[in-house]
């Protein structure tokens, strides 16, 4: 076998290196200021084996003028450029960075190394400027004599990374800003929804220091528990959007609603990564709900009960051998303070009236003057809608009867309507009130039983859950009401 001659081991260099390392052997360098392959100090056939055998690219930029070698990959950096880089002159094949690589060959040739993350330049890509960020390592190249010769670059395009960053960040500025705009509640769950990553209660729930998986005892109810996981399993399972509406733990400790809605967030194969979602309060709502239920099934239950009171009240007045216009005219102002009543209770909110202000809108309008009648009490009592409702009809009763027959009859007599209340024997709250006449023309007890009476001594005494007492004094009528100090709840 014949001994490899200079010529040989010319033509073998450099090894290998792919599509580049054939260009840099058929290369006429003896046109740059290299020279040619067989003039080369081994420093630069060394480094230039090195350079050629890296997946990373990689360019040698050789003497003052930066003479350009590289490899496969850095050729793909270049793009257009490729393969007229090979052999000139950086400042010329970079001309838009001159400056930039004027500097890089000062520090390089001067033995010093130097190193860029992210470093953004602007080059001619497609015919017109365009941002470009790199990493950028250089580093001197020695010659045989140990002084700097060149300089070699490690070049990395990291342009994608960059501007996903940016736009990550920037997703992430929206998404705070948004955050920050809204009042919802902002949460974040893992893809399985075992981890809440992150909950931003806007002091409605409890925010979360760091992920969680102890989510639910934190948020929800045990009992309220099932309706919501069968509901994020459906959610998984159809990769589709979660909305629910369900009670949480407030983070006061209270019970409130959330109406809930998450969507997926998916990968490129179209897997959940993970779940971003919102909360809005509809406590207020609900309860408004409920209360428009309640007042509803009220309402109902009053319209029931004054229907049958004007029946009741229609049959009484009717009923026998009765002059047909007084009737009317009776029923007519038995309908006006039925009216009055459910007035009073409007105003009230059909939660309720006074005593005193039930008594009052009954019998002023018939008082022929406010001297000749007197209304008070030692504290005022609350009654439930229903009492109200025969308390007023009661007096109404008792003020038209004083107007026809009684103490308001003629010009002097006087009703005093006064109420107290007190324990009994046994220790138990109790109601007194009493109506009184005087002054009026002497007083002969009735020789039969009216409506009014009934509606008095009957309905009164039963709504009431007490006794009245109607005594025909020869002064005047005195009707007493004694009855459990208990007229806040609905019988």
């Amino acid at each position: 076998m014949a001994a490899d001659t200079p010529q040989n081991q010319t033509s073998q260099f450099p090894n290998g290196g792919g599509h580049t390392g054939e260009l840099i052997r058929s290369f006429d360098w003896s046109k740059t200021p290299l020279g040619p392959i067989s003039s080369w100090p081994e420093s630069l056939k060394t480094v230039t084996n090195m350079l050629l055998q890296s997946p990373v690219p990689i360019v040698l930029l050789w003497g003052e003028d930066g003479i350009m070698i590289y490899n496969d990959a850095y050729s793909g950096f270049a793009g257009g450029r490729h393969p007229q880089l090979l052999g000139s002159k950086v400042r010329e094949g970079w001309a838009e960075i001159a400056d930039f690589n004027d500097n890089v060959m000062r520090v390089g040739l001067s033995g010093r190394t130097l190193a860029y993350e992210n470093q953004e330049l602007t080059l001619i890509r497609h015919g017109k400027p365009a941002p470009v960020w790199m990493n950028l390592d250089y580093s001197p190249v020695m010659d045989e004599s140990g002084k700097p010769a060149g300089v070699i670059a490690i070049v990395v395009e990291t342009t994608k990374q960059v501007l996903a960053q940016r736009q990550l960040r920037e997703s992430e500025e929206r998404f705070r800003a948004l955050t920050s705009a809204t009042s919802d509640i902002i949460y974040q769950f893992s893809a399985d929804w075992k981890e809440m990553r992150a909950l931003d209660g806007r002091g409605l729930l409890s925010d979360t220091e760091r992920p969680t998986i102890n989510w639910q005892e934190t948020y929800l109810l045990p009992e309220d528990r099932p309706a919501v996981l069968a509901k994020v399993e459906e959610a998984i399972r159809t990769k589709s959007v979660f909305q629910l509406e369900h009670r949480v733990r407030q983070a006061d400790g209270g019970l409130g609603w959330m109406l809930s809605r998450a969507v997926p967030i998916m990968d490129e194969k179209g897997e959940i990564v993970e779940w971003f979602g919102a909360a809005t309060d509809t406590t207020e709502r609900r309860q408004y709900e409920e209360h428009l239920r309640l007042v509803v099934h009220e309402l109902n239950h009053r319209v029931k009960n004054n229907l049958a009171m004007t029946q009741a009240i229609a049959a009484q007045t009717f009923r026998g051998d009765i002059d047909l216009k007084e009737a009317q005219n009776r029923f007519a102002s038995r309908m006006v303070a039925l009216g009055q009543a459910n007035d009073l209770l409007t105003g009230e909110r059909w939660v309720g009236a006074s005593l005193g202000g039930a008594i009052e809108q009954a019998i002023k309008p018939h008082a022929p003057d406010d001297g000749r009648c007197t209304v008070e009490g030692d504290e005022d009592v609350k009654l439930s809608p229903k009492t109200a409702l025969a308390l007023t009809l009661a007096m109404h009763e008792l003020a038209t009867n004083a107007l026809k027959y009684g103490a308001w009859s003629n010009g002097e007599g006087r009703v005093d309507v006064r109420w107290s209340t007190g324990n009994d024997a046994e220790g138990k709250r109790r109601l007194r009130i009493e109506w009184r006449e005087s002054g009026g023309p002497e007083v002969q007890p009735p020789a039969r039983r009216g409506f009014g009476s009934v509606l008095i001594e009957r309905g009164l005494a039963r709504e009431m859950g007490g006794t009245v007492t109607m005594e025909y004094l020869p002064t005047g009528l005195v009707c007493t009401v004694e009855a459990p100090e208990n007229l806040y709840a609905e019988r």
